[in-house]
This record gives C-alpha cells, structure tokens and sequence, in this order.
C-alpha cells in the first residue's frame, strides 16, 4: 500500500518576512503554475489561508474552482497581527506577534472572524490549521476545538523557535522533543507534524548517498530552503522505509513561488530553479505515495485509531 503524500502551502501575503508597508498579495497569481505541477502527479494540496488571501479575488476565484474539482483543500494559517478584530498590545506595533500573546478573548474572536471569512467564502467547513510562526499552546488549541477544528500542522519535530521572539518578548514553542508521528495533540484535534528528520543513525541503504551530499547529521525538512532538492529527495526515501509514518508532508510559502516574494527565492531565475528541483521530488514521491489532503487523512486516522 502506497504511503500518503500531503503537501501544504502557508497561503499568505506577499514576503511576510519583512516589516512594514501594506500588505500585497500579488503571489496569488503565481499559485495555478504550483497547482498544475501537484495535478501532473496526481497530488492535492492544502492551501492554509491567511486573512489576506481570504480576501484576494484572483486567489478566491482560483481556489474554488479546485476545490470544486475535487484537486485541493483550504484550511485557515492565521497571522494574528494582520487578522481582525486588531487589538493593539503593549508594544509601539503587533508585527510578528504570537497568537499566544494576545488575551484569550481576543484570540477567539480572531478565530471566529477568520474561519466565517473562509467557510463563508467557500461554503466549506474548515477543519484543518497551521498557526502563524509555528507557535501554539494548550489554550490556543482549546480555542481553535471550539471552533470545529480537527487537524493541525502546526509542529515542526527536532526544532525549537524559542529564540525566535513575539512582539512583546514571549517566545515561540520549542518542539524539540515532539513526536514525528500523528497523535491528538488536544480533545479531537489530530496533530500532523510537518516531515523533519534528524538524520544521525547509520542508514547502510542510504549513508553513502547522504555523506555524498552534505546531509549525513542534519535536520532534513521536506521544504524547499534553497532551489536544492538534496534533502527533500532523501526524505521521500527515509520515511518510505520508515515504519512509524505512514506519510510525508511538503511544506511551502505561496510568497515563495513568485520572484521576490521571499528572501529565499527574489528572482525569476531562482523561481525557475526552484521549479526545476520540485519536479523530481514529486515525480520521485508518486512512485510510492498517493496523493491525500489532511481532511481526508484525518478520516482515515480515526478509523486506525478505532481498530486499535
């Protein structure tokens, strides 16, 4: 039986990374060319959308006629600072702030008013999230239950943010230590953690291949950090033959696809080397995994669970 192949797409504005100025979304329209590579190998991705994109006309337009071809899935990313209702916290602005650090009622609110925008938009229940700069707590999650939520991908195993600083001091969520697994991370809500692998034990099927390209000892992530494809290449190998995953999850900006967009990938040429190096990840991925959205895994997940 083929493992499951789900992709995710933090759907969000254009090069978050930087502070300040309007937000844009012109990488909307560099979202189809990505689709059409996931279709070319019969994968489905989950577009987890910020407040912005909710609100991008080309992105809306897009989106549903994929979702309406059953070829991908929409979930919620949430960017507190950039979501209504806009709460003004004790610092000089809320750029780059946690959900974490706003007062409970706030995040609720925040909540609400993103997954309305989205399921209005789309007449869909949203049940899938990621959390904005990777950071939740016990509390977060109790909210986001309370609103029909049952799967997250907010969890990064092997990585720890807590030198990555929210807008008043509090720091991000150290994973370090989690699971590399699925498990319910909180009542009903299905944590699916982000493919991360710290390769350190001897592999005698793959060591040379991984001492050959610089790999051997490192965090290997199943996202494109450069136009390399190295890692991401080895990943499709090592979690095959892994027996405690039965997946492997892509993870990407849409700011990522558009020259500029990311500081990662500012021209046309590292968009096309970018493109040139995701093509035979995916080709390779097909051979031995099938396509699969985290709603749908997430059904799968509570009839494994239940024959347990």
């Amino acid at each position: 039986m083929k493992k499951n192949f789900i992709i995710t797409v933090d759907t969000e504005g254009d090069n978050l990374w930087k502070a300040g100025g309007n937000i844009t979304t012109n990488n909307a329209k560099f979202i189809p060319r990505f689709q059409s590579l996931c279709e070319k190998f019969g994968f489905k991705p989950v577009y987890l959308t910020d407040y912005e994109m909710a609100k991008d006309d080309y992105f809306l337009e897009f989106a549903k006629d994929a979702l309406k071809r059953g070829a991908c899935e929409i979930g919620m990313h949430m960017h507190p600072w950039n979501n209504p209702p806009f709460y003004r916290l004790n610092t000089h602005t809320d750029e780059k702030a946690y959900i974490t650090e706003y007062p409970i009622d706030i995040a609720d609110e925040k909540i609400k008013v993103i997954t309305r925008c989205l399921e209005d938009s789309f007449n869909i229940d949203i049940l899938s999230h990621r959390a904005g700069r990777w950071t939740t707590n016990r509390e977060y999650f109790k909210l986001l239950r309370k609103h029909g939520y049952k799967i997250d991908c907010s969890v990064t195993p092997h990585i720890s943010w807590r030198n990555n600083l929210g807008e008043t001091g509090a720091k991000g969520s150290d994973y370090t230590c989690f699971r590399e697994e699925p498990y319910y991370i909180y009542e009903g809500i299905l944590e699916v953690p982000v493919t991360i692998r710290s390769v350190r034990m001897l592999d005698s099927e793959n060591m040379k291949d991984l001492l050959k390209n610089g790999i051997f000892g490192k965090k290997l992530w199943m996202r494109p950090f450069s136009p390399d494809n190295k890692a991401m290449l080895a990943l499709v190998d090592l979690v095959l033959r892994e027996n405690k995953t039965d997946y492997l999850e892509f993870m990407i900006h849409s700011s990522e696809l558009m020259p500029g967009g990311s500081p990662r990938f500012t021209s046309k040429d590292d968009i096309e080397a970018l493109y040139d190096n995701l093509e035979p990840v995916f080709d390779k991925a097909s051979k031995s995994y099938k396509g699969c959205i985290l709603r749908e895994y997430a059904d799968f997940k509570v009839r494994f669970f239940k024959e347990k």
